[in-house]
């Protein structure tokens, strides 16, 4: 981790303006397309969610703004994140647990498979270690794959804002050679403007077309 100086940090004057403002988060939802995705893990016998979630995982290892926090004022970088996600327990109420990073997507799937399962059969609504104030180096995932949607709010608190992005996706839809599945991010707009937004979904889409490149390495 590391601290970002004003004098140098590239969005200081829109850090300073969003950090008054009362609801500071922006948000889309877009389409991506996960046909080669969908193809790989079906002839692996992979799980597509654990694959997606690590997908995602590697996005925020690739851009910079999604390791950026608000702490005390001050912005910070974290060298990696873990991802924060919801299972669904046996008693169809929701659960959340952590995966913690790994560097290769065979123990990044063992890991999240574990987790998933200890939740999954849990009555404790917070499993494993419990984030704490200052555990802001997540990246916050959910998944509501009965349905396909267009847009999703999230809850994010407001007083203090948060500054960890919530990454949500939905039902595929398959259209002709296409299947294309929703995701949302959220995140504070103070770290993030709609370019930032798009740039998660082109290195994202960059990597559900070849998944066999970080998949299979």
């Amino acid at each position: 981790m590391r601290v970002l100086s004003p004098e140098t940090f590239p969005r200081q004057q829109q850090f300073d303006h969003f950090q008054q403002v009362a609801v500071p988060y922006v948000g889309i939802c877009a389409d991506v397309e996960v046909q080669a995705l969908l193809a790989l893990c079906r002839a692996e016998g992979w799980s597509a969610y654990r694959a997606t979630l690590y997908a995602i995982a590697q996005v925020a290892e690739e851009l910079e703004w999604l390791r950026w926090r608000i702490r005390d004022g001050q912005v910070i970088c974290h060298d990696r994140l873990d991802s924060a996600i919801t299972v669904l327990g046996e008693d169809n109420q929701v659960r959340f647990t952590t995966v913690p990073w790994q560097p290769d997507w065979p123990a990044f799937d063992r890991a999240a498979q574990k987790v998933s399962a200890e939740a999954a059969a849990s009555t404790a609504l917070y499993n494993g270690n419990p984030a704490g104030d200052e555990d802001d180096d997540l990246l916050y995932h959910s998944c509501v794959p009965w349905l396909r949607f267009t847009q999703m709010i999230q809850p994010m608190p407001l007083n203090p804002a948060c500054s960890i992005p919530r990454i949500m996706w939905g039902k595929y839809d398959v259209q002709g050679a296409r299947t294309l599945m929703p995701v949302v991010i959220q995140a504070h707009h103070a770290l993030a403007d709609g370019l930032h937004l798009a740039q998660f979904f082109q290195v994202l889409q960059r990597k559900l077309d070849e998944p066999g490149l970080w998949l299979r390495s």
